[in-house]
């Protein structure tokens, strides 16, 4: 759930309001972040979800441009009023973006609900100085809410634990491309089986942009492993758990993958988007089986991301402790396993941590 609440006027400085929104996304992640026009699904009842998120939230951030004051209306008709009046009454942290030369209103000229911003403290978004004044708005959110750094990108040297003699369990950290030592990666996929764009930031958009054959200019020219998958999955949607293996594409060159293995780890629900599968566990198992009946190889190692809990927003830490116990129970099940390697991506530091604390819990043992 969101912590930071991004309040505007669209009839002032809507693209300043986007771009607070796309700095604080892309830092402290998406999930973090509330504006209404980007986070707001088609079909939600508008001021259910706004006031709700806020109830949730612990900063709101008031961009002030301009016209701001002039736009004023009545307490009860004006929604950026509502919801700077409604942050107060909750005790929570109000901060005043500046736009420009935009100045807060004098106190005498506010309505009581809001007359409080005109002593909070500000922050001033200048065109020359963007960047600068983007970070430091940053910087100032980490510092006042500690963990909204967790959800930054994860970096390091990949951490390996075993269990007695079975395979190696391994946390890689940060972006999936750094990773070259599996031969198969697990694309988390919707039940309709329909990679993401390639434009997405997402695990499936990934995996479909990098097994392309791109031309020089960087266009896609051949869509291999979006084909193979279209091709397998006849009748959508599939049943939740359901996997699909496919060829690699240019990842065969670049990252050593041989296989993709597509598994239905969310579905969507109407007019609430999608949401992880009830039993994520049995999606890993899945997999897992998939892997071990491959041909090839005597032996596979396999790298799984944290299923459904990029768009989906599932909980981080019970679906690593859910994935992490599916892995050692089919490990458990089949001594004879072809697998020598079960990777785990820690994209974020809140994943690794999750990682590392449940692999330590389940009392696999770190390798020097």
């Amino acid at each position: 759930m969101a912590s930071v609440f991004v309040n505007y006027r669209v009839q002032d400085q809507p693209g300043y309001a986007t771009l607070v929104h796309q700095a604080l996304a892309g830092h402290l992640g998406s999930s973090q972040v509330f504006l209404a026009s980007r986070s707001i699904r088609l079909g939600d009842d508008f001021a259910d979800r706004v006031f709700d998120t806020l109830s949730r939230c612990e900063i709101l951030i008031a961009v002030i441009g301009s016209s701001w004051r002039s736009l004023l209306g009545a307490p009860e008709t004006d929604w950026v009023q509502r919801e700077i009046s409604d942050a107060f009454s909750r005790g929570m942290r109000v901060i005043p973006v500046l736009v420009e030369n935009a100045e807060v209103p004098d106190e005498s000229e506010l309505p009581d609900g809001i007359k409080a911003l005109a002593r909070c403290q500000h922050l001033r978004l200048r065109h020359y100085t963007i960047e600068h004044d983007m970070a430091h708005l940053v910087q100032e959110l980490r510092n006042l809410l500690p963990h909204m750094a967790d959800d930054t990108r994860a970096s390091g040297a990949s951490q390996s634990f075993r269990l007695a003699d079975g395979p190696e369990f391994v946390i890689v950290p940060g972006d999936i491309l750094r990773c070259t030592t599996a031969d198969v990666w697990v694309n988390s996929e919707n039940t309709d089986m329909v990679m993401a764009r390639p434009t997405d930031f997402s695990v499936s958009g990934i995996i479909r942009f990098w097994g392309a054959e791109r031309d020089q200019g960087g266009r896609m020219v051949d869509d291999p492993v979006s084909a193979e998958l279209e091709a397998q999955a006849v009748r959508r949607p599939v049943a939740p758990g359901s996997v699909f293996t496919t060829t690699s594409g240019e990842l065969a060159r670049t990252n050593n993958v041989r296989h993709v293995v597509h598994v239905a780890a969310v579905h969507g629900e109407p007019g609430v988007g999608y949401r992880q599968v009830g039993d994520v566990g049995g999606c890993v198992r899945n997999v897992l089986a998939a892997v071990e009946e491959l041909e090839g190889l005597p032996w596979y190692s396999v790298l799984f991301p944290l299923l459904g809990t990029g768009g989906a927003g599932a909980d981080v830490t019970g679906t690593a402790e859910a994935m992490v116990s599916a892995a050692l129970d089919h490990v458990v099940d089949h001594p004879g396993t072809r697998l020598r390697r079960i990777q785990f991506l820690g994209y974020t530091r809140r994943e690794h941590e999750a990682l590392t604390t449940i692999f330590r819990q389940l009392c696999l043992i770190p390798v020097p």
